[in-house]
């Protein structure tokens, strides 16, 4: 509905929506609106109203009449409303009631009055969303969110205001961040498993010549790669604690043999085999052997059918048919190399062999489902959390660290290739915003996302941590934790700690029935461990999913009238140093 200004009731009441009049028509109001541009609102009482016709009155004693069109609101004598410009050009006004904005409370006019501001849609928001949030709005207040809201135009008003009240910076790139957070759309993890989609893609969709092609395989495979531990023969004990051993190994009556340096005394073993302790001669010890790789190796993440097709495709590049530690005596992609291994031997022998190589060569290569598998695996090597890694006070802080590097690295690598708006390049920068949100978010609260790598899946998992933000917390001051974590079979599940000195009140909720009942079940078992380190614990379980808002719940915990947690220790860490 709109009103338009006339200067007689004679008018036919069924003209257009918005008509305009000549100005001269309402001179009465020319100094008043003259110099309002459109957009501008202002207040009018309602003081005559009959049918189509009324007349509205201003603060400073000014009449406007006017006439509604057949489809107007309904206006009410001594009603007081607001008005919005709609156009004032060419000897013309026209106006229409507004109802947006908040703008029925006339403080948000006489606020924004006082400050000297405009007044016009984005502004009267900014005055309603900063009462919302319980701010002052006199008028330095009012300024200054004004400077903060002109740098960021394209921001919505209530993530700028929420942002600016919460003492977290504003910029578009973490404004886009913090309304993830809101809106419950952030899990790093998502992000990382794109990434980890689009990676190949992007390499099979490029059309540069081999030796482009090559040079940045080699760039992002050096990328992806810095900064792991030098993998050894040492190290796969290790990483073999967890790992799922076949079924049909553990059959009755038989024993497992300890993995390959395991065993003190230098006898000969069988890496990760079981054997019947019946079995006398080597024959019948070789037919009992069942194979348990580490995490990393091709064994335990490529299947047959994938090891056999990318086997085919790698014995037709360069020389790699007639390396022995690539194919085993089958001719098949040996299960004992590492992903890693397996990149840096393909690397080499593309580079040499990049003469004689077609672009269809390569496009074949990074289309396949296997080397597809092998870069996701040395990615999750590398951003991913393993549950006993945690016990390291700097590991979470060096894995941020080291992804906002490479993802950084990655972006120059893209641009330098004109591929700056590709896919990859979006999931590059969503990654890079979602660290620098939690980096800042880290200067206040504590607060991070942990990547987990666990047996069989992986996991996202939120981590929200609180203490009383007014003292130093003292050695028997209590502290409190939310720990959320998406699992792939228990479903949501979320764990509250509350500690004080040695007693420990833990409680455990998820979203599944089934996952209550088997979580119920080991609960002696967990107070069993705690009691012998200690601890007095209290231990609940329920079966109702507790979602945690992270603004709601979090950012606002420690603001008057939100709680009385707030900060714990300083887990940050800081990308830009």
């Amino acid at each position: 509905m709109q009103i338009s200004y006339v200067g007689q009731y004679n008018k036919n009441a069924g003209q257009a929506v918005g008509t305009p009049v000549p100005s001269t028509a309402v001179t009465s109001l020319t100094a008043s609106v003259k110099e309002l541009a459109p957009g501008s609102i202002f207040e009018g009482n309602v003081s005559y109203v009959r049918g189509s016709n009324v007349i509205l009155s201003l603060e400073n004693g000014q009449n406007i009449h006017a006439r509604l069109d057949n489809h107007a609101l309904k206006l009410v004598q001594g009603q007081s409303m607001f008005f919005q410009v709609k156009s004032n050009e060419g000897g013309t006004v026209a106006i229409r009631p507004y109802m947006g904005g908040g703008s029925a409370n006339p403080t948000l006019v006489r606020a924004l009055e006082a400050a000297g501001l405009p007044t016009n849609e984005r502004n009267l928001e900014m005055v309603n969303s900063m009462m919302k949030e319980q701010m002052p709005i006199h008028a330095d207040a009012l300024l200054e969110m004004h400077r903060v809201a002109v740098a960021n135009d394209t921001v919505s008003m209530q993530t700028l205001v929420q942002m600016t009240h919460l003492d977290l910076p504003v910029t578009p790139q973490l404004a886009a961040q913090f309304e993830n957070y809101r809106n419950d759309t952030h899990m790093l993890l998502g992000q990382m498993d794109e990434f980890m989609e689009q990676l190949p893609q992007f390499l099979e969709s490029q059309t540069s010549d081999v030796a482009h092609l090559v040079q940045m395989n080699t760039e992002l495979i050096g990328i992806l790669t810095e900064g792991l531990e030098p993998e050894t023969a040492g190290q796969l004990p290790e990483l073999l604690e967890g790992q799922q051993i076949p079924s049909s190994a553990a059959a009755p009556g038989q024993v497992a043999l300890p993995p390959l340096d395991m065993m003190e005394d230098g006898n000969d073993v069988r890496e990760g085999l079981f054997v019947s302790a019946a079995a006398v001669d080597e024959a019948e010890v070789q037919e009992t052997f069942q194979p348990v790789f580490s995490q990393n190796q091709l064994g335990a993440f490529l299947d047959e059918q994938t090891r056999e097709a990318f086997s085919d495709v790698l014995r037709s590049i360069g020389d790699l048919a007639d390396n022995e530690s690539v194919f085993d005596d089958d001719g098949m992609l040996s299960r004992d190399l590492t992903a890693r291994q397996l990149l840096g031997i393909l690397d080499r022998e593309l580079v040499a062999a990049q003469a004689s190589l077609e672009t269809d060569d390569l496009k074949e290569l990074f289309s396949q489902k296997g080397y597809r598998a092998v870069l996701n695996r040395v990615m999750e090597e590398q951003w991913l959390v393993q549950p006993q890694d945690l016990k390291k006070g700097d590991k979470l802080s060096q894995l941020y660290e080291r992804l906002n590097r490479q993802m950084d690295q990655i972006e120059k690598i893209l641009k330098a290739t004109g591929n700056e708006q590709s896919p990859l390049a979006r999931s590059t920068e969503q990654i890079r915003g979602n660290v620098a949100f939690m980096n800042e978010v880290n200067q206040i609260y504590n607060y991070v996302q942990i990547p987990l790598k666990l047996n069989g899946q992986n996991a996202n998992g939120d981590l929200y941590v609180y203490t009383n933000k007014r003292r130093p917390r003292e050695e028997n001051g209590e502290l409190s934790a939310f720990l959320h974590l998406d699992m792939e079979h228990l479903g949501a599940t979320d764990v509250y700690v509350k500690m004080k000195g040695k007693a420990v009140d833990t409680n455990f909720s998820f979203s599944d029935d089934a996952s209550f009942d088997l979580v119920q079940k080991y609960l002696p078992i967990l107070d069993a461990k705690l009691t012998a380190l200690g601890y007095n614990t209290t231990i609940t379980v329920s079966s109702e999913e507790k979602k945690m808002d992270f603004v709601e719940d979090f950012l606002k915990k420690d603001l008057p009238g939100g709680g009385s947690a707030g900060v714990v220790h300083r887990y940050s860490f800081d990308v830009r140093a």
